[in-house]
Protein backbone atom coordinates (compact mmCIF):
# COMPACT_ATOMS: atom_id res chain seq x y z
CA UNK A 1 0.00 0.00 0.00
CA UNK A 2 1.17 3.21 -0.88
CA UNK A 3 1.57 6.39 1.26
CA UNK A 4 -1.38 7.96 -0.04
CA UNK A 5 -3.63 5.15 0.48
CA UNK A 6 -2.28 4.60 4.12
CA UNK A 7 -3.42 7.63 4.93
CA UNK A 8 -6.82 8.00 2.91
CA UNK A 9 -7.36 4.49 5.21
CA UNK A 10 -6.52 5.96 8.52
CA UNK A 11 -8.84 9.19 7.99
CA UNK A 12 -11.72 6.51 6.83
CA UNK A 13 -10.85 4.90 10.32
CA UNK A 14 -12.65 5.69 13.54
CA UNK A 15 -10.86 6.82 16.69
CA UNK A 16 -11.65 3.70 18.40
CA UNK A 17 -10.30 1.51 15.33
CA UNK A 18 -7.00 3.85 15.00
CA UNK A 19 -6.60 3.14 19.00
CA UNK A 20 -6.77 -0.87 18.20
CA UNK A 21 -4.83 -0.50 15.04
CA UNK A 22 -1.65 1.53 15.55
CA UNK A 23 0.73 2.16 19.04
CA UNK A 24 -0.34 4.84 21.43
CA UNK A 25 2.46 6.87 21.93
CA UNK A 26 0.89 10.03 24.12
CA UNK A 27 -1.26 12.31 24.61
CA UNK A 28 -2.48 15.87 25.82
CA UNK A 29 -4.95 17.52 27.09
CA UNK A 30 -6.84 17.18 23.79
CA UNK A 31 -5.19 15.13 22.01
CA UNK A 32 -3.87 11.53 21.34
CA UNK A 33 -0.28 10.40 19.62
CA UNK A 34 -0.02 7.42 17.72
CA UNK A 35 2.43 5.44 15.29
CA UNK A 36 1.33 4.66 12.38
CA UNK A 37 4.52 2.74 11.94
CA UNK A 38 8.27 4.07 11.80
CA UNK A 39 7.79 6.95 9.40
CA UNK A 40 4.93 8.70 10.83
CA UNK A 41 2.24 9.60 13.34
CA UNK A 42 -1.40 10.44 13.68
CA UNK A 43 -2.22 13.10 15.94
CA UNK A 44 -5.66 12.43 16.67
CA UNK A 45 -8.24 15.14 18.21
CA UNK A 46 -9.86 14.05 21.60
CA UNK A 47 -12.20 17.29 21.87
CA UNK A 48 -13.38 20.46 20.06
CA UNK A 49 -9.89 22.11 21.44
CA UNK A 50 -7.85 19.52 19.82
CA UNK A 51 -9.44 20.25 16.55
CA UNK A 52 -8.28 23.92 16.97
CA UNK A 53 -4.77 22.49 17.95
CA UNK A 54 -4.78 20.82 14.88
CA UNK A 55 -5.95 23.29 12.74
CA UNK A 56 -2.97 26.15 14.53
CA UNK A 57 -0.55 23.26 14.15
CA UNK A 58 -1.45 23.20 10.30
CA UNK A 59 -1.62 26.84 9.75
CA UNK A 60 1.79 27.26 11.32
CA UNK A 61 3.25 25.22 9.28
CA UNK A 62 1.91 25.93 5.78
CA UNK A 63 2.31 29.81 6.42
CA UNK A 64 5.62 30.28 7.97
CA UNK A 65 8.34 31.91 6.35
CA UNK A 66 10.81 29.56 4.47
CA UNK A 67 13.72 30.19 6.75
CA UNK A 68 11.52 29.49 10.18
CA UNK A 69 9.86 25.96 8.73
CA UNK A 70 12.84 24.29 9.15
CA UNK A 71 12.23 24.33 13.03
CA UNK A 72 8.84 22.72 12.06
CA UNK A 73 8.44 18.56 11.81
CA UNK A 74 6.72 17.93 8.52
CA UNK A 75 2.98 17.79 8.16
CA UNK A 76 2.06 15.28 5.75
CA UNK A 77 -1.96 15.14 5.53
CA UNK A 78 -4.23 17.24 7.20
CA UNK A 79 -8.09 17.24 8.41
CA UNK A 80 -9.68 18.75 11.15
CA UNK A 81 -9.47 15.74 13.10
CA UNK A 82 -6.64 14.32 12.52
CA UNK A 83 -2.83 15.25 11.52
CA UNK A 84 -0.04 12.95 9.90
CA UNK A 85 3.06 13.98 10.63
CA UNK A 86 6.67 12.77 10.11
CA UNK A 87 7.59 10.54 13.08
CA UNK A 88 10.30 12.01 15.25
CA UNK A 89 12.15 10.62 17.96
CA UNK A 90 11.83 12.55 20.82
CA UNK A 91 14.40 13.96 22.72
CA UNK A 92 13.12 14.38 26.06
CA UNK A 93 13.59 11.75 29.15
CA UNK A 94 12.18 11.20 31.94
CA UNK A 95 13.91 12.80 34.96
CA UNK A 96 16.08 14.54 32.76
CA UNK A 97 15.72 18.51 32.10
CA UNK A 98 12.21 19.97 31.29
CA UNK A 99 13.38 22.56 29.70
CA UNK A 100 15.64 23.01 26.37
CA UNK A 101 18.14 25.89 25.91
CA UNK A 102 17.26 27.75 22.46
CA UNK A 103 21.22 28.87 22.43
CA UNK A 104 22.07 24.66 21.71
CA UNK A 105 18.84 23.33 20.34
CA UNK A 106 20.50 23.83 17.08
CA UNK A 107 23.62 24.20 15.15
CA UNK A 108 22.22 27.82 13.41
CA UNK A 109 24.04 30.65 14.89
CA UNK A 110 20.39 32.66 14.82
CA UNK A 111 18.30 29.21 15.76
CA UNK A 112 17.84 31.90 19.22
CA UNK A 113 16.59 34.60 17.10
CA UNK A 114 14.45 32.76 14.68
CA UNK A 115 12.78 30.37 17.45
CA UNK A 116 11.61 33.58 19.04
CA UNK A 117 10.59 35.03 15.91
CA UNK A 118 8.31 32.01 15.19
CA UNK A 119 7.36 32.03 18.23
CA UNK A 120 6.14 35.91 18.48
CA UNK A 121 4.70 35.86 14.87
CA UNK A 122 2.46 32.57 15.76
CA UNK A 123 1.97 33.92 19.23
CA UNK A 124 3.19 30.84 20.51
CA UNK A 125 3.25 29.55 23.85
CA UNK A 126 6.87 30.34 25.30
CA UNK A 127 6.49 27.36 27.70
CA UNK A 128 5.50 24.64 24.38
CA UNK A 129 8.88 26.29 22.51
CA UNK A 130 11.18 25.64 25.22
CA UNK A 131 9.74 22.41 26.80
CA UNK A 132 11.17 19.14 25.83
CA UNK A 133 9.03 17.13 25.28
CA UNK A 134 8.11 19.52 22.08
CA UNK A 135 11.47 18.75 20.40
CA UNK A 136 12.41 15.59 18.21
CA UNK A 137 14.87 14.84 15.89
CA UNK A 138 14.13 13.01 12.37
CA UNK A 139 17.04 11.13 10.12
CA UNK A 140 19.53 13.40 11.94
CA UNK A 141 17.31 16.53 11.48
CA UNK A 142 16.46 18.71 15.23
CA UNK A 143 12.35 19.69 14.81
Amino acid sequence: MDDRSLFQKIYSLSDRQIAKKYKYLGEGISRKVYAIDENYVVKVSKNSDGIYQNRIENYVYTTVDKDLKKYLCPIICFKPERIIMRRAIPIYERGKDKWIDLHKIRSEESSFGDLNRLAAKFMLEYEDVISATSWGFTTMKMY
